[in-house]
């Protein structure tokens, strides 16, 4: 009996450590990813949710269909950059430079973009449900087919014949 309980003990110490290392090795090779971003401007597909890439020169940066879900983007300029089809659900995008940026097809979901910069930006198809836009730039930017259900517009730069788009 003592034999099995030692033996169920190792086991569990064994799958503790593996998920301990394996934990670490993800953190590890998120930052690996965030450095290569930053001299590449280049990671379509990545995962770096929940990175801190806070206030980064990230300007024509291609994200492609990458997952930056509860990321803080805050005061990043990311003017230019690809983000069609990004993952960025409750990201912190606040007073963040997205101008003539891609985010065609993105999930944005719950993501603060409070005072972003959102001047040209493609937002075609576009999931902004329950998004912060207060005070946003939002001249030029292309809403059509944009879900904007309980998306917080006050005090944000915006048409009546974007709002349209938005509603097609």
């Amino acid at each position: 009996m003592k034999k099995a309980v030692d033996t169920i003990k190792l086991g569990f110490l064994l799958i503790l450590s593996v998920l301990i290392l394996s934990r670490f090795i993800f953190l590890q090779w998120r930052e690996v990813r965030v450095f290569w971003l930053l001299h590449t401007k280049q990671c379509p597909g990545c995962n770096l949710e929940g990175a801190v890439l806070r206030g980064l020169d990230l300007q024509s940066a291609n994200l492609k269909g990458a997952d930056l879900s509860r990321a803080n983007l805050s005061e990043a300029n990311l003017a230019g950059s690809q983000l069609a089809s990004a993952k960025l659900q409750q990201t912190d995008l606040s007073l963040t430079t997205l101008a003539d940026a891609n985010l065609a097809d993105a999930d944005l979901r719950r993501s603060n973009l409070s005072g972003a910069n959102l001047m040209n930006t493609s937002l075609r198809q576009a999931d902004l449900t329950r998004s912060n836009l207060l005070f946003a730039e939002l001249p030029g930017a292309d809403l059509s087919g944009a879900d904007l259900r309980w998306a917080e517009l006050h005090g944000a730069t915006i048409s009546s014949k974007q709002l349209q788009q938005a509603l097609r």
